[in-house]
């Protein structure tokens, strides 16, 4: 399944660029993330809670940033498993500085999914992606808005 989507986050491109290569920040922003602990050089073990209509599982896997290019681009790679299946994910994330203190983010990935979350079909797959992608920059749009106030 493809992923595309274009967010906007209130703040500097260098700021952005930590909020995702820093473990605790992405912690935070990520959906259903319990745990990302670092396990090697911008690897980090994680554990995610995700559910899909009335399919849920923990899923535990590794989520790994590659082809970095501070602070325009680089990709993400995230595998995990669980008892109900598994998921596999990449994402190009390129950040561009649009405005003064305003950042785009531009996203291109790919998710695949097996076993019992598979069979919840790649329209309710594809909407439930898509939510938690607006939850994630939702996240990060709260986190840089709670720092410009402070």
């Amino acid at each position: 399944m493809q992923i595309k989507g274009d967010y906007t986050v209130p703040a500097p491109r260098e700021r952005v660029w930590e909020y995702f290569t820093d473990a605790a920040l992405l912690q935070q922003c990520i959906p259903g993330c319990e745990a990302l602990v670092p396990i090697g050089d911008d690897t980090y073990e994680a554990t995610l809670r995700v559910g899909v209509a009335s399919i849920k599982g923990i899923y535990k896997g590794t989520v790994k940033l590659e082809n970095q290019q501070p602070p325009s681009a680089y990709r993400l790679v995230v595998q995990g498993k669980s008892k109900i299946g598994f998921l596999n994910g990449l994402g190009d994330f390129t950040l561009e500085e649009s405005q003064e203190n305003q950042t785009t983010i531009h996203l291109s990935g790919e998710l695949k999914i097996g076993g019992k979350l598979a069979r919840v079909g790649q329209r309710v797959i594809g909407g439930a992606a898509r939510m938690m992608m607006r939850q994630f920059f939702k996240a990060v749009v709260k986190l840089a808005e709670s720092e410009a106030s402070t």
